[in-house]
């Protein structure tokens, strides 16, 4: 007889803007998928102080982890993780439990890193993505939870989902948001506010933004990114009095735009 297919309840997590969702849902985590997944409506004063990446002492070796995907959901959850996994990205204990079970099966899945240290403790992570959980020496028990991200969760990084906090070269969730509405290649804060600066020679604001993003792109697309063939980094002069430096990147496939800065020096068509 076919399981029964698991009641549909309100998403109640909230898009960048604010909004509340209340998309029907059947997951377990509570989220629907479909709307950003914060759990609280605006980034909070101290989630902005990104938690530590600490493992302990060390040091550590390569050594395998030992364990298959379907045991992600049979081993223990030491209550100390639960709690600062709940604590770190605001969800119920019940929630915790769900998302962290779904990270470990995940990271087995894909193979990630297995170290151990010198107790025998092994640590499982995705170095670059920026989350990772440690496992007590008999690999019974998942004893720490660690991660990079101040406030989203890993299903909402593996789902594609931007922080809302400005880091110091991604610039505010707003600003990516309008550049990515007119450019395909990814601006760092660096060229956004070097351009606006030192060719416009203003200040970027949430009303001009828009306007910012489409004379970038307009700017870029007649005298800059023709002359890039995007197969490795270089620094090109505009011609009108500026330089860029253009960088390739496996996680960008239409490179990104790394700095912006003024030369003087203008070709005359």
């Amino acid at each position: 007889m076919p399981m029964p297919a698991p009641p549909k309840r309100a998403c109640s997590r909230y898009s960048a803007t604010g909004t509340l969702c209340t998309t029907p849902t059947a997951r377990a985590d509570g989220w629907c998928g479909v709307c950003d997944g914060y759990t609280v409506r605006a980034p909070r004063e101290e989630t902005e102080r990104r938690q530590r990446w600490h493992w302990g002492p060390g040091p550590w070796h390569p050594a395998p982890l030992g364990l298959e995907t379907d045991e992600a959901y049979e081993i223990e959850i030491h209550p100390h993780v639960v709690r600062d996994y709940s604590s770190h990205h605001t969800v119920p204990p019940k929630t915790a439990v769900v998302q962290i079970r779904s990270l470990l099966e995940d990271l087995i899945t894909s193979g990630a890193p297995t170290e151990a240290d010198v107790r025998g403790r092994r640590r499982i992570y995705l170095p670059q993505g920026g989350y990772g959980l440690m496992l007590s020496q008999d690999r019974g028990t998942v004893v720490r939870y660690c991660t990079r991200h101040a406030e989203r969760t890993w299903a909402q990084y593996r789902g594609g989902v931007h922080s809302r906090i400005s880091t110091p070269n991604r610039g505010t969730a707003w600003q990516r948001a309008a550049l990515a509405e007119h450019l395909p290649v990814k601006v760092t804060a660096t060229a956004l506010h070097g351009y606006t600066r030192h060719v416009l020679g203003t200040k970027i604001t949430r009303g001009n933004i828009d306007d910012i993003a489409r004379r970038l792109a307009a700017h870029l697309n007649e005298y800059v990114l023709p002359k890039w063939d995007r197969t490795a980094d270089v620094t090109l002069a505009d011609g009108q009095g500026s330089t860029w430096v253009l960088a390739v990147d496996d996680r960008s496939p239409e490179g990104v735009v790394v700095a912006n800065y003024a030369t003087g020096v203008r070709t005359e068509e």
